[in-house]
């Protein structure tokens, strides 16, 4: 029998079979590069490529992140053991991750900024876009110091309101995007601002907005819904157990 001839993949294409190659070989580095170059090929990411984007980012930051937590508890064990030069090794570790996790924050942020956010429409795309734009300011904010911190503070702080906007201006109450942005912005008040009374505001107001507006919705839309709402439901019976039913 003939061969089959051989027909070349457009690069974006090639780019996400790739892509997805990599996810499943749970080689997220790899998978940056691959979505790197299917955000060069030039026109907008479809709603599943923004998923593939984003899910290859939190890969590869979700093991720093766990690193960077083990080492800050190393050093303290070893200081508090009074193993100096032990201490010293580890927090010279601590800073090659924090180093990694900074260079995957800026990536993110050059890419959502200068190329995808300014090609994006109204609606989910923006919304997701700067969800996880205010994310990444965050993740910041939980390992930078100093002037550092507090400008990834603010940064965050005025991303999430400008996502929140969007979203109520154009996404439902029930729309997974819009209570993933309300579960991370709450998050995001409780950890990084200390602030329990805003973050159980931001995560209440979600959550019944979105229980009173389920009924009656299609099975998919509840299906989707639901893993959030549960999530933020757990979060609040965490920070107001009292009030909280």
């Amino acid at each position: 029998m003939p061969r089959k001839k051989q027909v070349n993949l457009p690069p974006e294409e090639e780019a996400i079979v790739l892509a997805n190659v990599a996810e499943r070989a749970e080689r997220y580095d790899d998978m940056i590069e691959y979505m790197k170059d299917r955000v060069k090929a030039g026109k907008a990411l479809s709603r599943e490529e923004r998923e593939m984007f984003a899910a290859a980012f939190k890969g590869a930051m979700s093991s720093r992140r766990l690193a960077v937590r083990v080492c800050k508890s190393i050093q303290s064990q070893e200081e508090e053991a009074e193993k100096d030069k032990n201490a010293a090794l580890a927090a010279g570790y601590l800073t090659k991750v924090r180093l990694e996790l900074q260079g995957l924050c800026i990536q993110v942020l050059e890419l959502v900024e200068g190329t995808l956010l300014p090609k994006a429409e109204n609606g989910e795309p923006i919304v997701f876009y700067k969800k996880m734009q205010a994310d990444y300011y965050r993740y910041l904010a939980e390992f930078l110091e100093n002037d550092g911190k507090q400008e990834a503070v603010a940064s965050a702080i005025e991303v999430y309101a400008d996502a929140t906007t969007e979203a109520e201006r154009h996404l439902m109450v029930t729309h997974p995007v819009r209570l993933g942005l309300a579960l991370n912005h709450a998050v995001f008040q409780q950890v990084i601002l200390k602030d329990t009374g805003a973050a159980i505001q931001t995560a209440r107001e979600a959550y019944v907005a979105a229980v009173r507006n389920l009924e009656g919705m299609p099975e998919e839309a509840v299906r989707d819904a639901h893993p959030l709402l549960a999530v933020l439901r757990d979060n609040l019976r965490v920070w107001s157990p009292d009030d909280f039913s």
